[in-house]
């Protein structure tokens, strides 16, 4: 269950760039790049999210909630909570590019996150690894209007992206493994047609780990922008 917690805090970190292709791709690149652009003027934001694990042994939900602030020093949390499960809660701190960890009733691990690791709100942003997009026009959520793009994540690509942050967890291991058995992610993303935010995002992909498989369901909300938000100061 450890390698299913880190895989799951591993979906919080999205950061990069890539391409859209098919026939929606002129169109879905444009809202990317608006998206990508709203997001860099947040100040302050809160967001929640739910995962569903589906295994051959059973199926688990992990619920998260967090908040994070970009201006001055950024800074950002991220909280998950599975019940039943050894290792949880599990929290992750960042405050520039010290990073602190905890899981469970253990202590603060502090690191540093390399040099171009997100710790900002992009941490928590699909879109740029969309690609192979459709775009639906005109869609609601709770009653803004918004549109719809779903595609493929290119998903090792994201899980690289922000291994450094949660490298102190698997003891600076080798996670190779991890990337092999990573199968295609489909994604839904609602992007504002006011603020151009990505307001509700939806992924589902495959696993394969040590000999076994799981299905993983993601449903991600970001909400209270440019709202108070309170970060902690753990000690290590």
């Amino acid at each position: 269950m450890r390698r299913v917690a880190l895989l799951a805090a591993l979906l919080l970190g999205a950061l990069g760039v890539a391409g859209c292709a098919g026939e929606d791709g002129q169109r879905a690149q444009e809202l990317l790049t608006q998206s990508n652009q709203a997001m860099a003027r947040v100040d302050t934001f809160r967001f929640s999210g739910r995962m569903t694990m589906e295994m051959p042994t059973g199926s688990f939900t992990f619920t998260m909630t967090g908040a994070g602030r970009q201006s001055g020093t950024p800074a950002a949390v991220v909280t998950m909570n599975a019940d039943g499960i050894p290792g949880f809660p599990m929290s992750v701190v960042t405050r520039g590019d010290v990073v602190w960890t905890r899981m469970g009733d253990s202590g603060w691990v502090r690191s540093t996150a390399p040099a171009g690791q997100a710790t900002g709100l992009e941490q928590f942003d699909f879109t740029p690894y969309v690609k192979d997009v459709d775009v639906e026009e005109g869609q609601q959520i709770a009653g803004e209007p918004a549109v719809k793009l779903s595609g493929v994540l290119d998903t090792s690509a994201m899980v690289e992206g922000m291994l450094g942050q949660f490298g102190p967890l698997l003891g600076g291991g080798d996670m190779s493994q991890v990337l092999d058995g990573l199968g295609d992610t489909r994604v839904v993303i609602y992007v504002s047609e006011s603020s151009h935010l990505p307001l509700h995002t939806l992924v589902d992909m495959s696993i394969e780990a040590g000999g076994q498989s799981a299905d993983m369901h993601l449903d991600f909300t970001i909400t209270g922008v440019n709202q108070p938000v309170k970060i902690p100061q753990p000690r290590a």
